[in-house]
């Protein structure tokens, strides 16, 4: 009766651990900052459009109680004229609005000026009362100039471009009144929050201080003037303790959690995309042929440790040709933690199959783990835990809607309960088998059990099926029915 209760305890400690760290890791990979870009600048001797870019993730500020909002934004020029504003809601009134002007080779900062509109008049600076509670720090404003490939340049007006980036933080800015008719609260829940944008290419600002008098833009809507987009800021949302960091403007990316039109959870399923076919391999890896390995490896059979290795091969397979579909998605920018843990996984795979055959090498030859063999059981732990999360936070990244993600979840938690459950019924027949046999006195030696949980390793007692006659000879010291050198 004890042992039966101190394996129970044993396997709900597992569970536990395994699960804890799943949902720590998924709520690292949940966030993704979401962004939106007008590309329209054709450099200086060119008829070009806006451009610019927006990225922002919204954070939940526990000891405030309140969301705070984290900004990025470059804007691309080819001069110090005119300047260039995106604001929350789909009107001026009671906009939350940044605009960005200055002079690129006077050696300041872009001018970062915090404004709203009581209607479509000159926007005003923003004053404490009319914050409602929110706050607003800059956190970055600089001019870097670029090349006509992109790549960096000296600040000079020969420059092909300037580009200023800025970055700063709205504490509190889900208090932000948002007054006027036709504006909107800044919420963190909201799916398809409106934006606008807004510019004026030809004015020259006389004063650079963040007060400076505005001409007005264009009022023709699209590239002439000014537009709406529509920002998921819920996929932004982050709700760790510690705050994400500013979020960074993936290059060339034009939109990701926005939409020029207003945004539907309803998106369309296109069969042979690319981001279709990156989600199914990965799905078939992680969701089913990872799990199948592990059902191998403690299937009792005896040829086990070859189903494990040929599964686990096939699995890597697919995983190793998501990756490169990811890759080529990309674009050569990998700034979201989506991606980043989605290479890690990826790489860690080719040490995990070097790790896995060194540590059946060894046990043949010792009978017994070494830090190899815990090394590959660990790391294939570590790999199913972070592509299980890497796996839902990508469903997140192409907005797919909750029912989904809520059933993809279950699917996992239930693997990780069925698994834990099978590796440890194995674990307690091979237990009961070895208490038999070392009650019969004609065996004098057995195979040496660890009763690992949840191993994606090898099996000793299958490993010592795969042996040849050759290896099993009377004189072996190793085979498991005769005694080793020295005992009694």
């Amino acid at each position: 009766m004890f042992n039966i209760i101190m394996a129970r305890n044993s396997i709900c400690r597992v569970l536990l651990v395994w699960i804890t760290t799943f949902v720590y890791l998924f709520g690292i990979t949940l966030a993704e900052p979401v962004q939106y870009c007008k590309f329209g600048y054709k450099g200086k001797e060119g008829n070009g459009d806006v451009d610019f870019c927006m990225a922002v993730a919204m954070h939940e500020n526990h000891s405030s109680n309140a969301y705070d909002m984290y900004l990025s934004m470059t804007v691309t020029r080819g001069s110090d004229l005119g300047w260039t504003a995106i604001g929350t809601g789909s009107v001026m009134a009671g906009s939350l609005m940044t605009i960005v002007y200055g002079e690129p080779l006077t050696g300041e900062p872009p001018v970062v000026s915090i404004r709203t509109a009581a209607a479509h008049h000159q926007p005003k600076l923003i004053t404490k009362g009319q914050a409602g509670g929110a706050d607003f720090r800059v956190l970055r404003a600089e001019w870097r100039a670029i090349k006509e490939d992109g790549t960096p340049a000296t600040l000079s007006s020969s420059s092909y471009a300037y580009v200023a980036e800025v970055s700063l933080v709205c504490y509190s800015c889900n208090l932000w009144p948002a007054k006027g008719r036709g504006s909107s609260k800044i919420s963190a829940t909201a799916t398809s929050l409106p934006w606008i944008w807004a510019w004026n290419e030809d004015q020259e600002i006389s004063s650079l201080s963040d007060d400076a008098h505005l001409n007005g833009h264009r009022h023709r809507r699209g590239n002439g003037g000014w537009g709406e987009f529509y920002v998921d800021m819920s996929r932004s949302l982050d709700t760790a303790e510690n705050p994400p960091p500013v979020p960074s403007i993936q290059s060339g990316v034009r939109t990701l959690g926005t939409s020029d039109t207003p945004i539907s959870r309803n998106t369309n399923f296109t069969l042979f995309s690319n981001g279709t076919i990156h989600g199914v391999l990965m799905g078939m890896a992680f969701l089913v042929i990872f799990p199948l390995g592990v059902l191998a490896m403690r299937s009792q059979s005896s040829k086990s440790f070859k189903y494990h290795w040929i599964i686990q091969l096939i699995a890597s397979l697919c995983t190793g040709a998501g990756a490169i579909v990811g890759i080529v998605m990309s674009h050569g920018s990998f700034n979201s933690p989506h991606q980043v843990a989605g290479l890690l996984v990826s790489g860690v795979l080719g040490l995990q199959a070097f790790l896995g055959w060194r540590h059946h090498v060894i046990f043949v030859r010792v009978r017994q783990r070494t830090w190899i063999s815990h090394a590959h059981i660990w790391a294939g732990r570590l790999i199913m835990i972070v592509g299980w999360a890497n796996f839902l936070s990508g469903m997140l990244f192409v907005a797919t809607g909750p029912f989904w993600v809520i059933l993809v979840s279950a699917i996992i938690v239930g693997e990780i309960v069925g698994l834990t459950f099978w590796v440890w019924s194995c674990n307690r027949h091979k237990s009961r088998k070895s208490t038999l046999e070392a009650s019969d006195p004609h065996v004098t030696w057995q195979q040496e059990r660890d009763g690992e949980y949840f191993t994606v390793g090898e099996d000793e007692e299958t490993e010592m099926n795969e042996l040849g006659d050759h290896d099993k000879h009377e004189s072996s010291p190793y085979d498991p029915m005769l005694p080793r050198h020295g005992s009694r």
